[in-house]
């Protein structure tokens, strides 16, 4: 267990470094990993230092955690691991619990909802088109999402994630890679800065007041 964190631990480190300075081979990660230090100083600046702040601020430096270990990951395996998807999905279970109790019958309806539609959709689509468009690694993922910022944030999520992943589909021509509508773009880097600034910024509860 000590070894396995250590080895996360330090691969995660790497793509760090090397997609902060857009270095192969994470060039096409720069976006996502300056995307996830902005919202995190973004929450460090914006908080009124109150314990639910605190509380706040804690949970959103085990997010920005986890969802850097996903990213170092997907980014270089092409999966993402259900032992972090597990940790992303308890963690968020415990943010509800932490910040708003009520809400969590709630939550765990819509975590059901999720997983079945999005399963559905993965079928479908792997019918229609003869391959997936996601990864099951990418469903389990929306799933764990959910806990942390619910159903109605999670069009912002994929929204985020699309214009994410075409933001590193051009980084990927510029340098002269070679990428259609089958390269095999590890999609999980972009449902994390989705599910990051959507847990960061909180885009639709400012809409919905």
């Amino acid at each position: 267990m000590i070894a396995e964190l250590r080895k996360t631990t330090t691969r995660t480190g790497h793509y760090l470094r090397l997609a902060l300075v857009c270095r192969e081979p994470y060039r096409d990660q720069v976006v996502v990993v300056w995307l996830l230090i902005v919202g995190l100083l973004w929450i460090l600046l914006s908080g009124s230092a109150d314990q639910r702040w605190t509380i706040y601020f804690a949970l959103s430096v085990t997010l920005a955690a986890l969802l850097a270990a996903i990213c170092a990951i997907d980014a270089r395996f092409g999966i993402i691991p259900d032992r972090l998807v597990g940790a992303l999905a308890a963690c968020g279970l415990a943010a509800v619990w932490l910040l708003d109790l009520s809400e969590m019958m709630y939550r765990l309806a819509e975590v059901a909802i999720v997983l079945i539609a999005i399963v559905a959709f993965r079928s479908i689509y792997r019918w229609v088109r003869g391959y997936d468009g996601l990864g099951f690694g990418d469903v389990k993922f929306l799933a764990a999402a959910t806990f942390w910022i619910g159903l109605h944030s999670l069009p912002v999520l994929l929204l985020i994630a699309v214009v994410s992943a075409l933001a590193s589909a051009f980084l990927l021509r510029s340098a002269r890679y070679e990428v259609d509508g089958r390269h095999a773009i590890p999609f999980g880097p972009h449902l994390a800065v989705g599910l990051w600034l959507a847990w960061a910024f909180d885009p639709m509860g400012v809409l919905l007041g």
